[in-house]
């Protein structure tokens, strides 16, 4: 129960402690003449039903506000609306067989023997060039945050993951596995030698999910809000995130996917405390994915704001304002996700924007004409190409798109 709620102290006293008749009644009539004492006795069965109905309503009223209270210490919180960057309603249990025949109608997963949809813990390590990184990621100027800016020394030799695993939590089986990332039966029987589709998985048992053949078949086709994904790579587990999505949304382009994983290695590794959490992705082919109208060609990702959390409090997503947005982390991870050279935009919404702008200034980070360059606040939304762009939604999270690469000859960039 939080602290504005109801408590005991505030209930009424019971009911039972309260006397029909108060106390030196049955006395205060001994020396009364018979006319006063008929008199008496008429005004007290006058007064009975009176005060049995007094009675009955301040119980009434009593038992009425308890359960007010106990309503409001049950009641979810409701200025937290479910976030665009994760579906949370849905589970690996609502989620649809994917047999190899693709015309054969879907069935649901067993609840019992269905897994959580928590990332692999088992994961390949992707090659970072840079081992003795500093303590603090290193300082942007005012040329870095160009749409096109230089990348820095570290951001090179981005390598995607050969092998992608999922770790089964509670037990399940190969079947359960695929339904979660909607991976035909015959595609993980052969990633997956010797088990059958079937067969009972202790939990911890590591299944695969994806191996690599030719990265550069792997590639964003179209626009993010029309387009597909061909060859997708499910986003790794690893150090610097939480995963907060949903199997079959965690696919992206080998490329977004190793960008993305060597900047949170590398946000791990350059001391910051609190983890980034990764939401929504692609599915593995493309296509629509809701509840995003984008999200549709395998270069976007919802990316948490960094949180001023109180203590033992869990991290999750959260509408941002002045209170809860720590700006200087947040910050940090927009420079070091530009710092790669491979970010077309990221979506923040203005409120979010107008904090982060009044951070840079009262920290003189870089000249306010660079600042036009790196976001819209406080020009009118729709002005000019900055980095950072307004699309409403993005209160609670941000959306990072990368950019197309140069063996993607299908692959086309537009914004908001």
């Amino acid at each position: 129960m939080s602290n504005d709620e109801t408590s005991d102290d505030e209930l009424p006293e019971d009911i039972s402690a309260q006397e029909d008749v108060p106390e030196g009644d049955e006395t205060a009539d001994a020396d009364a003449s018979p006319a006063e004492a008929v008199a008496a006795e008429r005004a007290e069965q006058a007064e009975q039903p009176r005060s049995k109905i007094g009675l009955v309503l301040f119980a009434s009223a009593g038992a009425l506000w308890g359960l007010f209270g106990m309503m409001r210490c049950d009641a979810k919180d409701s200025t937290q609306p479910p976030s665009a960057a994760v579906t949370e309603t849905e589970s690996e249990e609502e989620l649809p067989s994917v047999r190899d025949e693709p015309g054969e109608a879907r069935q649901k997963a067993t609840p019992d023997e269905a897994p959580a949809p928590e990332p692999a813990a088992e994961t390949p390590e992707v090659r970072d060039v840079d081992p003795d990184a500093p303590g603090e990621p290193e300082p942007l100027d005012a040329g870095a945050f160009d749409p096109r800016p230089k990348a820095a020394a570290w951001a090179k030799d981005f390598a995607a993951p050969s092998t992608v695993k999922y770790t089964v939590r509670r037990g399940g089986t190969l079947e359960n596995v695929a339904n979660l990332y909607k991976i035909f039966h015959h595609e993980i029987t052969a990633l997956n030698p010797g088990v059958k589709l079937e067969q009972d998985l202790p939990p911890k048992t590591a299944v695969v999910v994806y191996s690599a053949d030719d990265d550069r078949q792997s590639q964003s086709i179209g626009t993010p809000s029309n387009g597909k994904l061909a060859g997708g790579v499910p986003m790794v587990d690893g150090p610097g995130r939480v995963m907060k999505m949903i199997g079959w949304k965690s696919f992206a382009t080998a490329h977004t996917v190793a960008v993305l994983d060597k900047v949170l290695r590398r946000w791990a590794k350059t001391g910051h405390s609190q983890p980034v959490l990764v939401g929504n992705m692609s599915s593995r082919n493309g296509g629509r994915l809701k509840p995003h109208s984008t999200h549709q060609s395998g270069r976007d990702v919802d990316l948490g704001y960094m949180q001023i959390l109180p203590s033992g409090e869990e991290l999750n997503w959260r509408v941002m304002n002045s209170r809860n947005l720590d700006a200087k982390e947040t910050w940090a991870l927009m420079s070091m996700l530009v710092q790669t050279g491979q970010v077309e935009v990221i979506y923040v919404d203005r409120e979010i924007q107008k904090l982060l702008h009044e951070y840079a200034v009262s920290q003189n980070l870089m000249p306010k004409s660079a600042l036009k360059r790196w976001m819209e606040y406080p020009a009118p939304t729709g002005s000019g190409t900055p980095v950072m762009q307004h699309v409403k939604g993005h209160v609670d999270h941000m959306h990072v798109r990368f950019k197309c690469q140069p063996h993607e000859s299908q692959c086309k960039s537009r914004q908001r």
